[in-house]
């Protein structure tokens, strides 16, 4: 499995010919809110196929099959990534609470290119398995637990910090987690990076890797604690480039990341 941050919250995954996204924030639509981004975006969004490590492997680069936003904000659900990405690929299927399907909906997104998700819900898809996990942030907002290739990976979304959160996403999971991506910016609704580290402290994931940082300025911090204090528990952290992609089995059996 292939993983590329795409900044903020938002990941594309990879495995074999198959795409997922989550949360791709591609725009600078919040400038217009005096949210300015500090990095351009790594690609536009009718040019996310292009990313993907595989085509190096020799495989066709295709087009992201499923997208999925954690909840109804616009860094994580952007109408001017998501609807170019509908536009572009009208096979793409589009998933979230119900508030997000209502709001792509509202966009012009056919609903039944749209399947709601609630904590505790299932998805199938192609090659992955999509779980989402609990979170406290707007009233509806989840996380989710992604499996393919006999790999889970977590990825936090928008989250406070509450004491079932680890539990809940093990029951979720269903099985351990291999990489955790997690926010760690505490502000506006998500967790610190001291916090972070609790639940990676009790998730016990096979490897840790901050998000949600390096966005905005009025909305970041420095994941340098976190990655330190993750790595005094025993457990690997890594630090991941914007728009880089990472091959995860590699990155999970190296050390020192």
């Amino acid at each position: 499995m292939e993983l590329t941050w795409l900044g903020q919250g938002g990941f594309l995954l990879a495995s074999g010919r198959w795409r997922m996204a989550v949360d791709p924030y591609l725009s600078d639509a919040l400038a217009a809110k005096g949210l300015v981004r500090l990095t351009p975006p790594p690609c536009g969004p009718s040019e996310l196929a292009r990313l993907q490590a595989a085509v190096h492997r020799g495989l066709e680069a295709s087009a992201p099959s499923l997208v999925v936003c954690t909840h109804d904000h616009g860094d994580h659900l952007d109408p001017q990534s998501v609807v170019p990405i509908a536009n572009a690929w009208p096979e793409c299927r589009f998933a979230g609470p119900p508030a997000v399907v209502d709001h792509l909906v509202q966009l012009g997104i056919a609903l039944a290119r749209c399947t709601a998700l609630r904590a505790g819900d299932k998805l199938s898809h192609v090659c992955f398995t999509i779980a989402a996990a609990p979170a406290r942030h707007d009233g509806q907002a989840i996380g989710v637990v992604i499996e393919a290739e006999g790999l889970r990976v977590y990825i936090s979304g928008d989250t406070l910090f509450f004491d079932a959160l680890a539990a809940g996403v093990r029951e979720v999971a269903g099985g351990s987690i291999d990489a955790a991506m997690i926010c760690v910016n505490g502000r506006w609704g998500n967790m610190t990076w001291q916090e972070a580290v609790e639940v990676i402290r009790e998730l016990q994931p096979r490897l840790a890797i901050p998000m949600h940082y390096g966005m905005f300025q009025q909305n970041t911090v420095d994941p340098t604690p976190f990655l330190a204090a993750v790595r005094g528990m025993n457990i690997k952290a890594a630090k991941l480039e914007v728009g880089v992609a990472v091959e995860l089995r590699g990155l999970l059996r190296q050390t020192g990341t």
